[in-house]
């Protein structure tokens, strides 16, 4: 009898040093693959926008960075950004007109502020006109690694 208890407990431990492995690389993995996921991510910027009423050459186009929480989220959406435009090309009275959701209000206005148009050369009468930016913020998809494309 003690023999059979002994063989059960002895089977009992392995079972439960096989669960415990499994559920430790079952963690490790998702910690790798989520990790991976987000320093791939990480570098994406926001890289669409249209600008509407103006005629204005842009000197420089700060692009917003895409919020963590949102990228964590999923969430996807737009930031219309109107602002008038000073003969020396310095964006003058940013104003967040339209959002699809408020985290991407700030990061629109950072980006509006960071950039800047060409001057208006001698003679050139300046346009009183608002202009408007619309920034579009969108995830890349997430494609799974297939086992063969690891190994090659």
């Amino acid at each position: 009898m003690t023999d059979k208890i002994a063989r059960m407990r002895i089977l009992r431990d392995r079972n439960n040093q096989r669960s415990q492995f499994v559920r430790a690389c079952t963690t490790a993995f998702t910690v790798v693959l989520i990790s991976s996921i987000a320093i791939a991510q990480d570098t994406t910027d926001v890289v669409h926008f249209i600008d509407t009423n103006t005629d204005r050459t842009p000197a420089l186009t700060a692009f917003p960075r895409y919020p963590s929480i949102a990228r964590r989220d999923r969430i996807e959406g737009e930031a219309t950004v109107c602002f008038k435009i000073r003969a020396n090309g310095k964006i003058s009275r940013p104003v967040v007109t339209e959002r699809t959701h408020k985290i991407f209000a700030k990061p629109a206005l950072r980006a509006i502020k960071k950039s800047t148009f060409e001057p208006l050369g001698p003679g050139q009468v300046l346009d009183s006109a608002r202009t408007c930016r619309i920034y579009r913020f969108r995830l890349d998809p997430v494609v799974p690694v297939s086992e063969s494309e690891e190994e090659d």
